[in-house]
């Protein structure tokens, strides 16, 4: 659908995949009113369930604006018994991936109100009535529209018949607007705008708290809370007052974090204070009236991320648990606490909605990023947790039974090119918990059997799938992270002698994991399995490269215990895989963003180069952030900086890999596409024909604008995985000229090039020629490229 605006300025036609199931309702679009302005593009901060939350009459609506393959949702429960249900999800008529839809929520007069949409095309607010909502019918209208592309509804307030809603950004600011609501959605008169300053720091958008003639705003990145009100007769809203923290001293601390409006007061948290002031009218002015604080160190962690009051109730939340007030006179008497903690039992980061006996805890990064909302009740006189909401969406169905051929750039509805697909298994069938993404694959062929196996590591564990039948993966079972360790987002498999050695990166005390893999042989039902050795002079590392030739190990970008050789090499004998042995440091001085020599990742071989004089020695070549390193590292005692070298447009220089010759080195820079630097997917190309002075010979771009990701060589061809445009395969025979053979997308529904979803890495060593792709939240792709075709 496309609708014209008020002005008759026709819609950019819309080409995205939608994708999922249909919405219980549709929205009728009837533009009645707009604001245009002036605006500078602002990207939308991703929100996952949780990210907007209201308590309106009887029903919970929780917004869920980003979705990996769905449109922004609004799911809507209402209690039954002890339990809520989901009784409806709402989604606009014309729903596309990523229209934000959700991001916000309101209630005022009749009606729930929800911001939706944004670049490219603008954004709307829709009204919904409420006492439709659950019920099965429903008279929803498009009330508000704007044409830029800027941000829209960002943020909302409702009170009584009163309604705020953010309507873009400009170079001053973000500019809101407020409304009058009528007893029909049509019936909508603005009573005043104003322009704030736009939020920053961690502060995604402006805490707002409405009440009566009051309006509060927080712009914590400024140390400030605007305040707006309304006259008593009823006029247009205005500005009247800016509010700073009493303590001069106390600047840059986040005053305005949060802000709430109760029994005439204004709360306001300074959160890296751990402190909430309180500020009375006096005299036509508003004064400080006292402050609130957690009490002890510990519970001050976060204390006034977010505030909710209602009534004579204010809630304050914290990193480790909300605490709840209640009014007794002139104060706030403490009335008990709950404990927040998402699912690794680390601190949560939460909103709070409060109305009456009812409070919601809504936290977008539980559940590994797919958020969850908990519901709390003080029917009993303190607040206890009453149930836990979440979205419940269909996982993408495995496919399996026979290869399905890549015909018109398609595959069972992925994108694709001469790559065909031989089946797919979803993450949630290879032991993943709710919301745990994949990451790195690695793969192993038994010796004995010549049998096939995927390693594929995941934000919980280490998910094992045997692959000899590509047409029928089969889940084996689940290695879980170290104990006591967080999940992390970056865990790196490599495989030696019949063991795979396995590390995370920001996973405290996770040490590297040793397995051994001729468990697999007995293996008849999915199982849980249990490390065989632990190597523990690491806690967390980001990658571990192994040199099969030599039996040694190479943990980089090391950190948060044990040695971490500045984030370079951590080299460890693994030639008696149960029992690894540390054996030395190397870290190239003056390389890194830190200039410790840390190392994104490394590939180190027995060199068989051109470069006579290193012929025979163990040299690491490593992706060191800034720029690339030559090290010889023959001598584990004595290892030595070969050479540095540097390349235009630098961002983060991420991984690469060597040709089978060893002249020439491929690698990627991870950051070069998001930071503007490069118009394309960008791939360098290095001659290292003389090891001391590497040359970067060219820059290949591929056809997309995607981030990449890792990159790996077999014969003459050259397999990337490049996050949202999946894998490329390039022919390099001709090693200096690259050409693109096929390629296999494994989200084809995302509309976002810049993300950091999609293909994590690609497996492509198996004699069977089937290759691995592990895609980050969908799961595991078998594929195989087709043996040649012609080249113009």
């Amino acid at each position: 659908m496309c609708i014209r605006d008020f002005l008759g300025h026709a819609c950019s036609p819309d080409h995205r995949r939608s994708t999922g199931p249909a919405p219980v309702f549709a929205v009728t679009a009837l533009v009645v009113a707009a604001s245009l302005f002036a605006a500078v593009p602002a990207p939308a901060a991703a929100q996952a369930f949780g990210g907007a939350v209201l308590i309106a009459g009887d029903y919970i609506l929780v917004g869920e604006a980003a979705h990996e393959r769905e449109p922004g949702t609004v799911w809507v429960f209402e209690r039954d018994g002890e339990d809520w249900t989901n009784v409806a999800a709402l989604r606009n008529a014309g729903s596309f991936t990523g229209d934000r839809f959700g991001k916000s929520l309101a209630h005022a007069g009749d009606f729930v109100w929800i911001g939706g949409g944004g670049p490219p095309d603008g954004g709307w607010v829709y009204a919904y009535r409420l006492e439709d909502i659950g019920s099965g019918k429903s008279v929803e209208e498009m009330v508000f529209y704007a044409s830029h592309v800027g941000e829209v509804a960002d943020a909302m307030a409702g009170n009584g018949s009163d309604l705020m809603a953010i309507l873009g950004r400009h170079v001053d600011g973000l500019e809101m607007e407020m409304f009058r609501v009528g007893p029909e959605a049509m019936d909508v008169s603005s009573t005043g705008d104003f322009v704030v300053p736009r939020p920053s720091g961690p502060i995604a958008n402006p805490p707002v708290a409405l009440q009566g003639d009051l309006l509060v705003v927080g712009a914590p990145g400024e140390d400030a809370v605007h305040l707006f009100e309304r006259p008593d007769d009823g006029g247009e809203w205005g500005p009247t007052a800016v509010l700073s923290p009493p303590d001069e001293s106390s600047r840059s601390t986040f005053f305005g974090a949060s802000v709430a409006i109760a029994r005439g007061e204004i709360l306001i948290a300074q959160m890296r204070g751990g402190v909430v002031h309180r500020y009375a009218k006096v005299d036509g002015s508003w004064q400080a009236a006292g402050t609130l604080e957690a009490g002890d160190a510990e519970m001050s962690m976060g204390y006034g991320q977010t505030l909710a009051a209602d009534g004579e109730t204010l809630l304050v939340g914290g990193a480790l648990r909300f605490f709840a007030y209640h009014r007794d006179g002139g104060d706030w008497v403490p009335a008990g606490a709950s404990p927040l903690y998402n699912e690794d039992g680390a601190p949560a980061r939460t909103t709070l909605s409060l109305s009456g006996q009812l409070a919601l805890v809504a936290e977008p990064s539980a559940d590994f990023g797919m958020g969850a909302v908990s519901v709390f009740s003080n029917e009993s006189g303190e607040w206890a947790r009453a149930g836990r909401l979440v979205a419940e969406h269909e996982p993408l169905p495995a496919i399996t039974g026979g290869e399905i051929a890549c015909e018109d750039n398609e595959a069972a509805d992925y994108d694709c090119d001469h790559v065909d697909l031989l089946s797919f298994l979803p993450r949630e069938e290879m032991g993943a918990a709710r919301g745990a993404r994949l990451n790195d694959v690695w793969g192993w062929t038994d010796p004995e059997t010549g049998r096939e196996y995927a390693l594929v590591g995941r934000m919980d564990g280490t998910s094992f799938v045997d692959v000899t039948d590509p047409y029928n993966p089969r889940y084996l079972g689940n290695l879980s992270r170290t104990e006591g360790s967080p999940a992390s987002t970056w865990r790196d498999i490599k495989v030696f002698r019949d063991h795979a050695f396995i590390v995370a990166d920001g996973a405290g005390a996770h040490g590297m994991q040793v397995f051994d893999l001729t468990q697999f042989r007995d293996v008849t039902e999915p199982r849980e399995f249990e490390p065989t050795a632990l190597y523990t002079g690491i806690a967390s590392s980001h990658n571990v490269a192994i040199n099969e030739n030599t039996g040694f190990a190479y943990l980089v970008g090391s950190s948060g215990g044990g040695e971490t050789c500045g984030g370079g090499s951590h080299i460890v004998d693994i030639n008696d895989p149960l029992n690894p042995v540390f054996a030395g440091c190397f870290a190239h001085a003056n390389t890194g963003r830190s200039n410790t020599g840390n190392s994104h990742d490394t590939q180190c071989v027995i060199y068989h180069g051109p470069d006579e004089d290193y012929r025979g020695r163990e040299i690491c070549v490593n992706s060191n952030e800034t720029a690339l390193s030559v090290s010889d590292v023959t001598d584990k005692d004595n290892p030595i900086a070969v050479a540095k070298a540097d390349y235009p447009n630098v961002a983060y220089a991420h991984q690469g890999w060597l040709t089978e010759d060893h002249r020439y080195f491929y690698s990627n820079d991870e950051l070069d596409e998001v930071s503007g630097l490069v118009e394309a997917t960008r791939t360098l190309i290095w001659d290292l024909s003389d090891l001391d002075d590497p040359v970067m010979l060219k820059e290949y771009f591929s056809p997309t604008k995607v981030t990449d990701h890792n990159l790996y060589v077999r014969g003459d061809r050259l397999y990337m995985s490049n996050n949202r445009a999946g894998l490329r395969v390039l022919d390099i025979s001709d090693p200096e000229n690259p050409v693109e053979l096929g390629y296999f997308d494994t989200t084809p529904w995302s509309p976002d090039e810049a993300g950091f979803d999609g293909t994590w890495s690609v497996y492509p060593y198996f004699e069977s020629g089937t290759v691995l792709l592990s895609s980050r939240r969908e799961g595991l792709f078998l594929v195989r490229p087709r043996a040649r075709r012609l080249i113009p």
